[in-house]
């Protein structure tokens, strides 16, 4: 048996739950907007899974999943699931950034004295950018440990040269 999906998905709405608009929608019952909620996280993973195997060399592949009992083919090590969840929370940061520009238009001349939306803008950017940043160093790291004993991977520098 392998990582069941609810296990990522927990820790994915751990790492948002202060997020109201994830979790809050109109006119819904708390089961429904439960229900919403499961249906983009998991949308989420199959994003972050895609975007793993795209950018990440790796002894699994981590689209082998069944999407229909939601759950991976394979157990998942801590490290990958905190990968997953991190690139999931990234995409999840990464939706707002087209609306930055409308942000800046519904602003009035008065209102732009007391408050900049240019430097919220550069703060959310930065932030998006600092989370691309982390997950790519992740990434790293990740690559160069073994995913079974968790010990650095070395490199055998006997078959590059010969005795020749």
């Amino acid at each position: 048996m392998g990582t069941s999906f609810e296990k990522i998905r927990n820790r994915f709405f751990d790492r948002i739950e202060k997020d109201d608009t994830f979790f809050n929608y109109l006119n819904l019952t708390d089961r429904e907007a439960m229900e919403l909620a499961t249906k983009r996280a998991n949308l989420l993973l199959e994003s972050a899974a895609i975007e793993l195997v795209a950018t990440c060399n790796s002894d699994v592949d981590f689209l082998d999943m069944d999407t229909d009992l939601e759950e991976y083919n394979f157990e998942l090590t801590a490290t990958e699931i905190r990968l997953i969840v991190e690139i999931m929370f990234k995409q999840f940061m990464e939706r707002d950034v087209p609306t930055l520009h409308v942000f800046a238009l519904n602003f009035i001349p008065s209102e732009l004295n007391s408050f900049s939306p240019a430097n919220e803008r550069t703060s959310y950017l930065n932030l998006v950018k600092k989370l691309q940043d982390d997950i790519k160093e992740m990434i790293d790291d990740y690559e160069s440990q073994d995913r079974s004993t968790n010990k650095r991977k070395l490199i055998p520098y006997s078959s590059y040269f010969s005795d020749e």
